[in-house]
């Protein structure tokens, strides 16, 4: 009876608190965003991306942010990740103001930084899939969850990567990947929260290499009312030399995301780092 008792009460405490969780499609734009897809094999460069987006929620909010992206590849099985924000500018309408109850109704707020890894599992051949793994860590920089900007606490993300390139007798590349993970949020006193993360991308290079167009859809599935966002977007970007690319993009939220978000990148293809950490000299003449 004792044990009845204290499951029931133990049962009740746990419904208490979960309803006062913060979700995802209760927060920012920003808060717990999904993940953009990436292919799951390595480039020949480093990529340093900085840019900016702009999101207008479903009910009049608006956030603007700077972003950053420094992707290090260390040959061809591994790389290395470090992107976020430094802060986000933000702005409630009169209705979330009323429904979250905020003191304050705009202001900047302290953002993400997130730093991970991708690694390649399997490489069988040009025309066999590639298939990788990915793990990506929400620090504890992001603030202001008075305001519902973010989480303040760890999260992480841990997934499969698997993809294709193909390539036409014209010369068209086409690249086919999808990915399926695990997303994880700590959200203070109160616990927990996990996801499955997903994504599908289609992106196709015409003849020449120069033009790039992808369409992708993403998002994640939780266990709550309000963390099952869902992202479609669609990716523009020009290789204006041989090592700048402009890149544009816009997604559509569905649920629980943005109405509208729109980015816009440069991208800085660098020299890779690893001929610099490990020259591929001959050994000295007497050594073994």
């Amino acid at each position: 009876m004792r044990v009845t008792v204290f499951l029931l009460l133990l049962c009740a405490s746990a419904a208490q608190a979960r309803d006062h969780w913060m979700n995802p499609g209760t927060m920012g734009a920003n808060a717990l965003p999904s993940f953009p897809l990436e292919a799951p094999w390595m480039e020949d460069y480093t990529l340093l991306q900085v840019g900016a987006a702009a999101q207008w929620g479903w009910r009049g909010d608006a956030s603007l942010l700077p972003t950053f992206r420094l992707v290090t590849p260390f040959g061809k099985w591994a790389e290395a990740i470090f992107e976020g924000a430094p802060f986000e500018g933000w702005w409630s309408s009169a209705q979330t103001r009323e429904e979250w109850g905020l003191t304050r109704t705009e202001g900047l707020a302290k953002a993400d930084i997130r730093f991970g890894m991708k690694v390649l599992l399997a490489d069988a051949g040009e025309n066999l899939p590639k298939l990788a793994f990915r793990t990506i860590t929400k620090s504890t920089t992001g603030k202001d969850i008075e305001s519902r900007r973010f989480v303040d606490g760890p999260a992480y993300l841990l997934e499969v990567l698997l993809g294709q390139r193909l390539t036409s007798p014209k010369g068209v590349v086409v690249d086919v990947c999808t990915s399926l993970g695990y997303w994880i949020w700590q959200q203070g006193d109160q616990g927990q929260n996990d996801a499955v993360h997903f994504a599908l991308q289609l992106a196709v290079r015409p003849r020449g290499g120069r033009l790039e167009l992808a369409l992708e859809t993403r998002g994640y599935i939780g266990w709550q009312n309000n963390d099952k966002p869902l992202v479609m977007g669609l990716r523009a970007g020009v290789l204006l030399t041989d090592f700048f690319e402009l890149a544009a993009t816009v997604n559509v939220g569905f649920q629980d995301a943005p109405r509208l978000e729109g980015k816009l990148d440069l991208k800085f293809r660098l020299p890779s780092l690893v001929p610099l950490l490990f020259p591929n000299d001959p050994l000295p003449s007497g050594s073994k």
